[in-house]
Parts: structure tokens; C-alpha cells; sequence
């Protein structure tokens, strides 16, 4: 049946509920009244089925679309195994409205005029329904041609007191956080969250307890009396619980704030990790604690030290503000560097954030297209990307 003739009977259909809806109102009695409900509800499912119908056929077209521009990824893209070393550098791209909204990654896509085979998103620990594996999310990224990264934060006072009569108060949780995690005392989440993985079977990048070295931002890190050993401990443990459940298809991503000396000491081994990854953001002058920063001044320090992990290094967070210097000329040295002077380099996400008060009362701005100069720009060195 055409769309065309789907429609015919859909708005047949609807003549014929508003004429009976006026009889109604003639006061033709309970018969017609039982019968007007049963002929409403089943056209409402036949009007249902003609909307979704339309519904998979414009979402196909769009979907079509996108894998076929991101074919050409698809052996990378559709095996663990590739994705643990691949062939070529990959770009990703985080929005501030995941997981409510594409809205804000789809002008991202169109500004730029290009297709991220990676997406990120943050996920949080805890007992409400938003906080449990995000299968929607993952399946939706799946179907677009891309590969799902979620950042995975161990906020542990978010689970229910009252259902957790195990764990201690939530004011004491945070502290020493991590040797509870290792202990297995957040098991009841874990095991369902790695087995609900391993049922999504595709692959997927998880960054487990981002920057747990610094000292300043995180519950997890060592303010509260979690050491490199407390870390490393609870990253086995999680990690054998997916291994147990059959996860297999996770992707992990161990991610320390480079900023921070002695970041090594919280790296679980070779056998425990998959890529390295880290954040290069340039806050450049929001704040008496920051200043500008190209990208080679946030990453040459550190790049010798994670070149010795002998794993694929991966920028999680990638962007700058554009207080105090150039927006454009940021993004013309980084790709330059990226280029010519980090080579283990394989994966790069942007950081598609409008409104981010994470570390500031007013809201930062992370966008690429807040700059067209810096969007013409970023756009033509994704395409010459592409194109290699």
C-alpha cells in the first residue's frame, strides 16, 4: 500500500468519527456511544500504525543516509577486535543535550557537514530508571552507523537509602568510595548493568571513573581518601564482572586528568585496558585559575608518559572557550599537532557543549559553531580526514 493511500484511509476514517462524534450530540444513546468507542479505539491503531509507518520510513531514509556515508568505517566500526587498535583516526562528538535531545548533535552534524563514527555521552551510577544501562541510547547510536562511548560516573550517593540498607549513610558514602566498589559492595548494580552490556552485544567504549587523580573535581578522586590502589582495585573488579557476565564487546577506556603529576599510578595494566584517553579543554581565561592553553601546551608533557602504555590514545573532551585568545587559530594548531606531532592519536571527541557549569557558575560555552570562521575550518579538516 502507497503512503498516498495510507493517508486516504487515515482521514476516511476520521470523517466518519466526526460524524458519528455529531449523532452523538443529536442524542442517538449508549449503543451508538459503545459503538462509537469501539470504532474510535480501532482506528486510533490503525492511524497509529499509519503514523509510525511513516514514522520508520523517514527515520529509514535519514538512517540510510548516514550508514552510507559512514560505510566505508563499518569493519572498523562493527568489530571489538578492529576498534582495539584501528586503521585510521576516528572523530566523535559529545552534545550537551544527551540523552534527551539529538537536536543539538544533529546541527553539530550539519554545521560541520560531517558523520562522527563515535558519540559520547555520561551515564551516572545510581537507583533511579535514567540510571540504569541506556540501552535506548546505545540501540539509537547503533542504527545512526556510529559506535557509543559512555562515560561512566561512580556518583554512589544517589542509590536509594531506604533500598540499600547495606551501604552506609549517604553523607559517609563518598569516602573511601572506590575500596567499597572493589569490596563488592555495589554488586546488586554492577552485575545487572555488565549483563544488560553483554545483551547488547555490540561494540561500546566505556570510560569508567574519569580523571580519578584529580583532586578537585570528582567524589571519586583521592579528597576522599581513595588511593591509586583503591582505584585500580575496584577497575578489576568492575571489569571482572563484565568479563563474568560475558560483556565482552566493552571497549575500555582509562581516562586520568593529565594535569595532575603521578597520573600512572592509577593504571590497572596493559591486560585490564583497552585505549587511554584524556580531556583537552582550553578554559582560557574564565577564571584566575586558568589562562590560555593551546592544545600542545595541555598534552606535550604528558604525551611521552602515555606513549609509554603502548595503547591507542583517545581525546575525550575536545574543545576550547574563546576568552582570551582565538577560537580559529586553536583549532588550526591542534589539528596541525594532531597531524605532525601526535601520532598514537586515534580517536578525537569533540565537546559539543553550550551550557556547561561544571566548573563555572556561568555557563561555558564549548561549541565549535560559536566561531564560523573556526566551523569552516574544523569542517574542511574533517573532510580531508574523511577522505584519507
Amino acid at each position: 500500500m502507497t503512503p498516498l493511500r495510507k493517508y486516504q484511509i487515515a482521514f476516511l476514517a476520521l470523517g466518519w468519527l466526526v460524524a458519528i462524534g455529531v449523532l452523538l450530540q443529536l442524542g442517538f444513546g449508549i449503543i451508538v456511544t459503545d459503538l462509537y468507542g469501539r470504532v474510535a479505539e480501532g482506528w486510533s491503531g490503525v492511524s497509529q500504525v499509519v503514523s509510525d509507518a511513516q514514522g520508520r520510513a523517514l527515520k529509514g531514509v535519514r538512517r540510510t543516509s548516514r550508514s552510507q556515508y559512514l560505510e566505508p568505517l563499518q569493519p572498523i566500526l562493527r568489530s571489538t577486535e578492529a576498534l582495539r587498535n584501528p586503521s585510521r583516526r576516528l572523530f566523535g562528538a559529545y552534545d550537551g543535550g544527551f540523552p534527551a535531545s539529538f537536536s543539538g548533535f544533529e546541527k553539530l552534524e550539519e554545521g560541520l557537514g560531517y558523520r562522527f563514527p563515535i558519540i559520547s555521552f555520561y551515564a551516572a551510577w545510581g537507583d533511579k530508571p535514567e540510571q540504569r544501562f541506556p540501552a535506548r541510547m546505545l540501540e539509537t547510536i547503533d542504527r545512526m552507523g556510529s559506535v557509543g562511548m559512555v562515560t561512566w560516573e561512580p556518583w554512589v550517593v544517589d542509590f536509594d537509602s531506604t533500598r540499600r540498607s547495606h551501604l552506609r549513610p549517604g553523607a559517609q558514602r563518598e569516602y573511601a568510595a572506590l575500596a567499597s566498589i572493589a569490596r563488592g559492595d555495589y554488586d546488586f548494580y554492577l552485575v545487572p548493568w555488565a549483563t544488560a552490556a553483554a545483551r547488547f552485544g555490540k561494540p561500546m567504549f566505556l570510560r569508567f571513573a574519569h580523571e580519578m587523580n584529580d583532586p578537585y573535581r570528582y567524589p571519586w578522586g583521592p579528597q576522599n581518601g581513595n588511593r591509586p590502589e583503591d582505584f585500580i582495585a575496584a577497575w578489576k573488579h568492575v571489569h571482572r564482572i563484565f568479563r563474568k557476565m560475558g560483556a565482552t564487546n566493552v571497549l575500555w577506556v582509562w581516562s586520568p586528568h593529565i594535569s595532575m603529576p603521578w597520573f600512572e599510578y592509577y593504571y590497572p595494566g596493559p591486560e585490564w585496558v583497552d585505549w587511554v584517553g584524556t580531556g583537552i579543554l582550553n578554559y582560557g581565561e574564565v577564571a584566575s585559575w586558568s589562562r590560555w592553553w593551546s592544545f600542545h601546551q595541555i598534552l606535550e608533557k604528558a604525551y611521552p608518559a602515555l606513549l609509554e602504555l603502548e595503547k591507542p590514545l583517545m581525546v575525550c573532551e575536545f574543545g576550547t572557550l574563546g576568552s582570551g585568545g582565538d577560537i580559529l587559530e586553536w583549532y588550526r594548531q591542534a589539528f596541525y599537532h594532531v597531524d605532525h606531532t601526535y601520532g598514537r592519536l586515534k580517536a578525537i571527541v569533540f565537546f559539543n557543549q553550550a551550557h556547561d557549569t561544571t566548573m563555572s557558575t556561568s555557563p561555558l560555552d564549548w561549541r565549535v559553531l560559536q566561531s564560523p570562521r573556526a566551523t569552516t575550518f574544523v569542517a574542511k579538516e574533517l573532510e580531508r580526514a574523511s577522505a584519507l
